[in-house]
């Protein structure tokens, strides 16, 4: 379900809501209809990636990397390096899903087995700078042995969640790829809409024309 801004390079300052806001959200604590109601949880990161396991940085980086080079659905040709993958996820605000027990299990614990113990990640961040800040984007991360369990929906669930929390009242994907009907069915059912439509945006592996992109929107909060 990628969303991922054009530049990864490019960091719009947060607006001061969702700096006040952030470090007072905590974790939060969901099931996976499609694996057996398996608990998972969702841990906010407001530390940057400094403040994770770096061997879970690692993994995810690997993860996202393998997905830029199938090229099917995020826009960049060739995957970031690692130091720039770490500060453009996690420097403005991110979620980790981790599969834990009732209670939380392990969580973050430096060491575990990150295949099998992270789910997916995604982060919020503005989509546009200054007075237009409070309207945010997304980006998200399913691991590959987390696919078809619902993990995607349940990181959109708390993404609509989150975000309003943190002051946004607006939530814009810049780029979803219309061969991609995973990732639509999943916004769709979460309440966004085509606001936009970009025509043949996009070179991708898996099409031999050129596929055009979407652009979802949707209103944060009640």
């Amino acid at each position: 379900m990628p969303a991922l801004l054009e530049d990864p390079s490019t960091r719009n300052p947060p607006p001061h809501a969702h700096i006040t806001a952030a470090p007072t959200l905590t974790v939060r604590h969901t099931t996976l209809p499609k694996d057996n109601n398996a608990p998972m949880t969702l841990y906010p990161i407001t530390g940057g990636a400094q403040s994770l396991p770096q061997d879970l940085v690692r993994f995810l980086h690997q993860e996202f990397s393998a997905e830029i080079l199938r090229g099917g659905t995020y826009p960049m040709e060739e995957p970031l390096p690692l130091q720039q993958f770490a500060d453009y996820w996690f420097g403005t605000f991110a979620v980790l899903a981790i599969m834990d027990d009732v209670n939380g299990g392990e969580g973050l614990a430096e060491g575990r087995d990150w295949e099998s113990a992270c789910l997916g990640t995604f982060y919020i961040k503005p989509n546009y700078p200054g007075r237009c800040s409070h309207i945010c984007n997304a980006g998200f991360i399913t691991t590959s042995a987390a696919r078809g369990k619902g993990v995607g929906y349940a990181m959109g669930e708390a993404y609509l969640d989150f975000a309003p929390r943190l002051g946004y009242t607006y939530s814009v994907f810049n780029l979803v790829f219309a061969n991609n009907p995973a990732s639509i069915r999943i916004w769709e059912r979460l309440g966004f809409s085509v606001i936009g439509r970009v025509p043949k945006a996009a070179r991708l592996e898996n099409s031999k024309e050129l596929v055009d992109a979407l652009i979802f929107g949707r209103e944060l909060g009640n």
